[in-house]
């Protein structure tokens, strides 16, 4: 059965893996970003399966009433996220609202809304991105790690409130992740024991199969060799 996917951040590097993954499968998959439109990316994805949503992911009546337009949603993987770095005692609230606002509030609105559709479908799979810091902290990135531990606390506890229905709700907890900006911001570093994005795009893919149906709830590592 084909299915209907929904990835926000869709058009940046961890996004842009994952939405091949899934084409790759023959799925519908609907790319949500901030960006009106989807640039030379999404201009080469095929047509007939790639749908392109321009979208504030924090505004949630722009979210609920985009969500009204649609029919079937089987699967919403939130990507869309951010960074930051800085000491705790020179860290501004306004650092931590934006982790806050990136990391966990964009899921938490895009969840709600889409949430009524997923109960709908035999195999409604809602997925998160963590990262390793929310498990163990990590100096120079409170709000960051903060942020993404309220994602982890997310995706458990809406896991046990819906453990009754056919939804299953996962994360995955990245370690650094090899991408372009990550390569620029640490010039000196070895990327090769990084994540790629490709190597997150399968586990993903996984959680989202019928496979995977038994777990909820997982925070699943994904470290390679970092």
């Amino acid at each position: 059965m084909q299915r209907t996917i929904l990835i926000t951040g869709a058009t940046g590097a961890l996004g842009r893996g994952v939405v091949q993954r899934f084409l790759e499968a023959g799925d519908q998959v609907h790319l949500i970003d901030q960006h009106a439109d989807g640039g030379d990316f999404v201009a080469a994805l095929p047509s007939d399966q790639a749908h392109y949503h321009s979208l504030n992911v924090l505004d949630p009546e722009a979210v609920k009433a985009w969500s009204n337009t649609l029919s079937q949603a089987d699967v919403l993987i939130n990507i869309v996220g951010g960074f930051a770095m800085g000491a705790f005692a020179e860290t501004p609230l306004s650092t931590l609202d934006q982790m806050l606002d990136l990391n966990l509030r964009s899921g938490f609105i895009m969840t709600q809304a889409l949430l009524p559709l997923l109960t709908q479908s035999p195999q409604g799979r809602i997925l998160n991105i963590g990262a390793r810091q929310a498990l163990q902290g990590g100096a120079q990135v409170s709000a960051y790690a903060l942020s993404k531990a309220a994602v982890v606390n997310l995706t458990q506890s809406l896991a046990q409130e819906l453990q009754d229905s056919t939804i299953t709700v996962n994360a995955v907890v990245p370690s650094t992740i090899d991408t372009p900006a990550n390569r620029e911001s640490m010039p000196d570093a070895d990327p090769a024991p990084w994540v790629t994005p490709e190597d997150l795009a399968h586990t993903l893919f996984f959680l989202a199969s019928a496979e995977a149906r038994a777990i909820s709830g997982a925070i699943l590592p994904v470290y390679h060799r970092a």
